[in-house]
């Protein structure tokens, strides 16, 4: 899972309504006014200053009056952009264009009818945790200068609480208890990691911002145990706003029903193969045996055999280095097979901030500043809890064995959301790069790290393992049961039982990955089916291209990567594969 924090909400765009004589003007102009309104994201994206304004000293304003100018902003902005003629862009600026609009429609659809900002308290937990995480951990500046970025937004700290707490109406308990654990590794991280790495001459300065702040946050986690509870089902979305959401998601290429039908004729095509590739190797390690013919059976037994290769508790992170370095290693030996590696080598693996477990219970990946792509990125990999008991650990191990350990590395990293992102940084004009970084299609992102998974291991990755093989049907499966869940849970009232069969007996998950995955569930709508609606998107692309004279595999990764995260269907015109 990619991670990219945008969250819009000061100041109104000037001349609204002026004919578009540039587009390229244009875009920048969006590009950056938006990432001024969101100065946490600007931090991030490598946005420093901005008409006079220390963007690094900031925090978004989410203040009543802030969210309105925020409403102007982008109602001006979606009567601007539908005045521009499509007819007089190229392609390129097309595709950039269908970015911008469906901006505006997103952030008009949260503004005004999801509006997380009044139900859900993790907004403000995640904003202030990024906030005060990326100056900490991504090297921008000088240690002095980032640490006065730091004390600057403790001193703000305040403030964005009193406004969490003035919008918050209600909340259901799920996103309630998530924030509340959120915000105790943001205490954590304040109180602990960054006290101890303070340099010296700023610990007093540091000290006197992180009082207040520290109690302001201690006064929040009391605030959410005495906010309303909307009910053990307010979670779900509902049929009417998830299509409204989805559509946006999907940039169109689907609606939810065709969606929900083709991944479960999918779950039952995919099961197939899963017993296919099982039934020989359950011959191999259980000779003698005769079981009955049956697909839950031999798969999980299979399964069950492969997960005993698995890292020991202590020795996680250092297996997943191991995993890094041996497909950085592949991809930089068999180029021709899949694409060349990218020239930099900036990427680190690190553990999950905890002001971000809550959602990312396994991992995910934050990209270098599309401003400053020189400065790391993360792969973050969420740790096992000392307090957990030897049977959870265990548990999680045995989803993440050696081969779930090299699909995730695969998928977070190498040739997955960093190599992608890696290509999206060589994307010129300026604008046009932060555009496509910032304002990307998830469907494009996470189907690229799911199709590049099955073309490591087509290209050879790991001597063509029947094992890995397996285990990437199996991540398939989960992926598909991502769409259904999602679908299901927020718009046909599936319940916890039919979640939890679905992903237990259905797809192979322990209980721990799928407990997991019931609450991530129920943060968030609409993300989840992205995983396999873009692998099938980028399956279908490759489809329409391969069989047309000089097509090679290499070229289309490499032209598919350097277009950045386009919607599909866009990504499809501008390489020649729509009719």
């Amino acid at each position: 899972m990619r991670i990219i924090w945008i969250m819009a909400a000061a100041m109104v765009a000037g001349s609204c309504g002026q004919r578009v004589e540039d587009f390229g003007a244009l875009r920048e102009e969006f590009v950056y006014e938006t990432l001024a309104l969101s100065p946490v994201s600007a931090t991030a994206a490598g946005y420093r200053e901005h008409k006079g304004r220390k963007l690094d000293e900031e925090l978004d304003d989410l203040s009543g009056a802030g969210l309105e100018r925020q409403r102007r902003y982008w109602r001006d902005w979606a009567k601007r952009l539908q005045r521009v003629d499509e007819a007089e862009l190229d392609g390129e600026a097309r595709a950039d264009l269908s970015l911008m609009r469906n901006q505006a429609e997103w952030a008009l659809l949260e503004l005004d009818e999801l509006r997380s900002w009044e139900r859900n308290p993790t907004v403000y937990v995640e904003l202030l945790g990024h906030a005060l995480f990326t100056p900490y951990a991504v090297e921008y500046a000088p240690a002095e200068v980032r640490w006065g970025h730091i004390i600057a937004r403790l001193k703000a700290a305040p403030k964005l609480l009193e406004a969490g707490r003035a919008n918050l109406k209600r909340a259901p308990g799920v996103w309630r208890q998530v924030a509340k654990e959120e915000n105790e590794g943001t205490i954590a991280l304040v109180e602990k990691t960054l006290r101890e790495a303070a340099p010296e001459g700023l610990r007093a300065e540091y000290e006197r911002a992180a009082e207040p702040a520290l109690k302001a946050m201690h006064e929040f986690n009391g605030f959410l145990d005495g906010l309303p509870d909307e009910g053990e089902e307010a979670w779900r979305l509902g049929a009417a706003l998830y299509e409204k959401k989805f559509r946006l998601a999907m940039g169109g290429t689907r609606t939810v029903e065709e969606a929900l039908k083709e991944a479960e004729e999918d779950l039952r095509a995919f099961r197939k193969r899963m017993f296919e590739i099982a039934l020989p190797l359950h011959a191999q390690w259980f000779q003698g045996e005769r079981p009955r013919v049956d697909l839950n059976l031999i798969v999980g037994r299979v399964l069950d055999r492969i997960a005993e290769k698995r890292p020991q508790r202590a020795r996680y992170f250092e297996e997943a280095q191991k995993t890094l370095d041996e497909t950085r290693a592949f991809l930089r030996g068999n180029p021709d097979k899949l694409l060349a590696a990218p020239p930099n080598d900036n990427l680190k693996l690190i553990e999950t901030p905890p002001f971000m477990r809550g959602i990312y219970g396994v991992g995910g990946f934050s990209p270098a500043p599309a401003l400053q792509p020189e400065l790391g990125a993360f792969y973050w990999l969420t740790p096992i809890p000392a307090d957990w008991s030897e049977e959870r650990a265990e548990s999680k191990l045995r989803e993440y064995n050696d081969y779930s350990l090299r699909i995730l590395t695969i998928h977070e990293a190498i040739p997955g959301h960093y190599v992608q992102f890696e290509y999206a940084n060589r994307i010129e004009p300026e604008s046009r790069r932060l555009l496509r970084s910032l304002f990307g299609s998830g469907v494009y992102v996470e189907g690229w790290a799911m199709y590049s998974t099955e073309a490591m291991l087509d290209a050879g990755y790991l001597n063509g393992s029947p094992e890995l093989r397996l285990t990437f049907l199996k991540q398939m499966l989960r992926a598909i049961a991502n769409a259904i869940l999602d679908i299901r849970l927020h718009t046909k009232q599936m319940t916890a039982d039919e979640a939890m069969a679905l992903m237990m007996t259905q797809t192979f998950q322990e209980r721990e990955e799928a407990e997991a995955k019931w609450r991530r569930a129920r943060l968030s709508s609409c993300q989840l089916p992205t995983y396999y609606a873009g692998y099938k998107e980028f399956k279908r692309l490759r489809a329409a291209l391969e069989g047309r004279e000089g097509f090679r595999l290499k070229e289309f990764h490499e032209k598919a990567l350097e277009a950045g995260a386009l919607p599909m269907r866009t990504l499809g015109e501008l390489m020649g594969a729509n009719p």
